[in-house]
């Protein structure tokens, strides 16, 4: 096994997330980015229950992803970089969706499966790999029906994907210590109505509630153009408000 893939399993570890069972995703209970059919498959067994899943240890996810994920995914043979980029996209979407994508980018048969013939194309390719490599991932994760669910934390975790593989093509430490968002993810927008749950909305509210009373007591241009400028101060501040909950909520 290439020296790498301590550092490639480590970064794994640092997108894939501890145990999730989320009704909307079609891979059911999983744990360590390994699903209950992964896991039953690799213990010979027809089936195995969450609380098996939620039980694995991260030894033997390690386990699962050298024997079922790593080698699939051209890892000891590929270049360093898109060795790691193919075993990620592998993990998420199957090892054999990860090679035809990389062998659609590179101009060889999409077999699934890499040999010299791939290797020799990757090798050979001039332009920016790592880059149109990410780009093809995203292209086709889009097209899946769970896009619109998980859609934002496959983006984030590609690009952080594409970003690490980059600093191991230099030679770079790699912080594998950061837990990035997990291809599962599912980050919650803000709405008006949860940013208006918060005490800094309301806070803002009752600023203007009391502004405009004030000024009800009045009558004239001046309390008008004070009461339009007090609006559009109001508005301002809760337009930032909810940008600063969402960047938050990221």
């Amino acid at each position: 096994m290439r020296e790498t893939l301590t550092t490639a399993l480590d970064l794994m570890f640092g997108h894939e997330g501890g145990y999730v069972n989320n009704p909307k995703d079609p891979g059911g209970a999983t744990k360590y980015g390994i699903t209950h059919r992964t896991l039953a498959a690799h213990r010979g067994v027809a089936s195995v229950t969450p609380a098996q899943v939620k039980a694995l240890t991260k030894e033997e996810a390690a386990k699962i992803y050298r024997r079922s994920y790593w080698v699939q995914s051209g890892g000891d043979l590929l270049p360093v970089g898109i060795d790691f980029m193919a075993f990620d996209y592998g993990v998420n979407s199957g090892p054999a969706q990860a090679i035809k994508s990389l062998q659609r980018i590179v101009g060889v048969t999409a077999d699934g499966i890499v040999g010299a013939q791939t290797v020799a194309a990757v090798k050979a390719y001039k332009g920016d790999l790592i880059g149109a490599y990410a780009a093809e991932r995203l292209r086709f994760m889009k097209t899946l029906k769970t896009w619109p669910v998980f859609g934002r934390g496959w983006q984030k975790r590609v690009i952080s994907v594409e970003a690490q593989s980059r600093q191991l093509i230099r030679g770079f430490q790699v912080n594998t210590d950061v837990n990035t968002s997990s291809a599962k993810a599912n980050p919650k927008d803000q709405s008006l109505m949860e940013t208006f749950k918060k005490p800094e909305a309301w806070a803002s509210i009752g600023g203007l509630l009391s502004g405009l009373g004030g000024m009800a007591s009045g009558s004239g241009p001046i309390q008008w153009a004070l009461a339009i400028i007090m609006v559009g101060a109001f508005a301002t501040g809760v337009y930032f408000l909810i940008k600063r909950m969402q960047d938050q909520a990221a």
